[in-house]
């Protein structure tokens, strides 16, 4: 009877594997890289403010030095330097659908009230019960286990320079940073982290982002992305070591691969919610600006 239970339990398991085993939001991204994501850079803020300031300034100064022929010709000697509009403005993309808008809306919610209200309080006090150096170095650990998932993506991508960097973190990482908890290697301005999955190896081979979704702990994706995530599990350890379809019997310890990787995302819980906060509490729609981050955060990393 327990053979059976298992064999109608397979399927189920395989597919929750693989949208749990890559974690929350779908893939390793740091707080840091998330808040970039929506922060303007000086060029895009001051830029366009000044450009059109300054053959004006100098056209004025001009009709106020010389007399009246003058000035046409300040202006046309002038105005060869002065930068096209096009420089200024931002490179337009195509906007992602969101055909689902009422599931994503929905679970939008969900996930807000889950980690930013019920969690939250147990993140603070993780927070100041576990010190910070505890806790980055239990994230260094599990980023040095998982390390497959970006070397085989490096790969895939053709990129041999970042698969070297990756097998070389690993390496110094695993000996000197013993087994992980210390990132030794990021002393290195050539071994700095890498953040590869399988979202960004079919962004680089040319695969749009599909539609956006939202799923259920998991938080915000797209289409592609979410295969990633099937590609993503296919390379973490965790998936060969505990994979649903190893169960022969109640000797294997499936579970605990839902374990380790819900315990990174609550180790985490902390930077992520500080990230969150970041995007969502000075937005007038949180589910726009969360969205429109996500996105602008994933094109940025197929595109480097």
């Amino acid at each position: 009877m327990t053979a059976a239970l298992s064999r109608k339990c397979l399927l189920p398991l395989l597919l929750l594997s693989v949208l749990v085993m890559t974690g929350c939001n779908g893939r390793q991204k740091t707080s840091k890289d998330f808040d970039k994501a929506v922060a303007p850079t000086p060029a895009a803020v001051q830029t366009p403010a000044q450009a059109p300031t300054q053959p004006a300034a100098a056209s004025a100064e001009a009709v106020a030095a010389k007399p009246a022929p003058a000035p046409v010709a300040a202006v046309t000697q002038t105005a060869p330097a002065t930068p096209p509009v096009d420089d200024y403005a931002e490179t337009p993309y195509k906007p992602t659908p969101d055909p689902l808008y009422y599931w994503n809306k929905t679970w939008f919610k969900f996930n807000d009230l889950f980690y930013s209200g019920l969690m939250r309080p147990f993140a603070k006090g993780y927070a100041l019960v576990v010190p910070k150096q505890v806790r980055t170095g239990l994230t260094n650990a599990y980023q040095n286990f998982i390390f497959p998932i970006r070397f085989v993506n490096a790969l895939l991508q053709l990129d041999f320079k970042k698969a070297s960097k990756e097998f070389g973190r690993f390496m110094i990482n695993s000996t000197l940073g013993i087994g992980g908890l210390m990132d030794v290697a990021k002393a290195d301005p050539n071994l700095a982290p890498g953040n590869e999955d399988f979202g960004q190896t079919l962004g680089r081979w040319g695969v749009g982002d599909g539609f956006y979704i939202v799923w259920p702990l998991l938080g915000p994706s797209t289409a592609r992305d979410t295969i990633g995530m099937a590609g993503d599990a296919a390379a973490n350890p965790l998936t060969w070591i505990f994979g649903p379809w190893s169960i022969y019997g109640d000797d294997n310890p499936w579970y605990w691969s839902y374990i380790i990787k819900g315990a990174d995302v609550f180790n985490n819980l902390p930077n992520t919610l500080e990230a969150y906060d970041a995007v969502v509490k000075p937005a007038v729609d949180p589910y726009t600006a969360v969205k429109d981050a996500y996105i602008q955060y994933r094109r940025n990393a197929v595109s480097q």
